[in-house]
């Protein structure tokens, strides 16, 4: 744990105790080993796109005398992981349509059985709108800063369940507000996103402009009245 950083503790935090996880861009390796060296993971696989930063994984693996019991795996994505696995997948570091595109590309991702922690670094609101248009449900959020940026790491399954959501769900997605600093802060951070966006929207003076606009300053008022709300004493 002493190598994580606030955003990959908060992920170790929310991966629940299972056979095998996977971390998929390990990069250094050490949440995985983390995860294994811990026994929150019996085992574990290290994914990575790149030879280099696997090769840190199994460095790193070595010198906690885990390498019996983290497999590595050179590839894009899941691509070289097998169906029933893993249990636990994360996916973080990387923007939100890379990992829906991830999750579209490997045939097994819609396994019930299987719990998904991920971490968009950007485009957060396109990867729930796959998520949900996919029949996954995201079963909580929660936030974590580093390097003074908030980050959402959201723990998905797959349900089968489609349902529409409102705007601003899109873009709050599960985080609580009245969590912590950082839910409040991610939230926050939102609402101003949002009302940025509307008044660029608006200057461009076009009527699909004033709508989109429209939706968007009635997201931000949403997520202000869920912040106001969970504010409450």
């Amino acid at each position: 744990m002493d190598k994580l950083d606030p955003r990959l503790a908060l992920i170790y935090q929310m991966v629940p105790p299972c056979r095998r996880a996977a971390d998929v861009g390990t990069d250094h390796g050490y949440l995985i080993c983390a995860l294994v060296e811990s026994g929150r993971a019996e085992s574990g696989i290290a994914a990575d796109i790149a030879p280099l930063p696997l090769d840190k994984a199994r460095r790193e693996a070595e010198s906690r005398g885990l390498s019996h019991r983290v497999r590595l795996v050179l590839g894009d994505g899941l691509a070289g992981v097998g169906p029933g696995e893993a249990d636990a997948v994360i996916i973080a570091g990387m923007g939100g349509e890379t990992i829906a595109h991830i999750l579209e590309s490997w045939p097994h991702a819609k396994d019930p059985g299987i719990t998904w922690l991920l971490q968009p670094m950007t485009k957060a609101e396109r990867l729930r709108d796959w998520l949900w248009d996919q029949g996954f449900s995201i079963t909580r959020e929660r936030c974590a800063t580093a390097n003074r940026r908030v980050y959402s790491v959201m723990e998905a399954r797959y349900t089968g369940e489609r349902s529409p959501h409102p705007e601003w769900e899109r873009h709050l997605g599960a985080v609580d507000p009245g969590e912590d600093r950082h839910s409040l802060s991610y939230a926050a951070k939102r609402e101003a996103e949002l009302d940025k966006i509307a008044y660029g929207l608006e200057r461009t003076g076009t009527p699909e402009g004033a709508a989109r606009a429209k939706r968007l300053r009635e997201a931000a008022r949403a997520i202000r009245q869920r912040i106001n709300e969970r504010s409450c004493p």
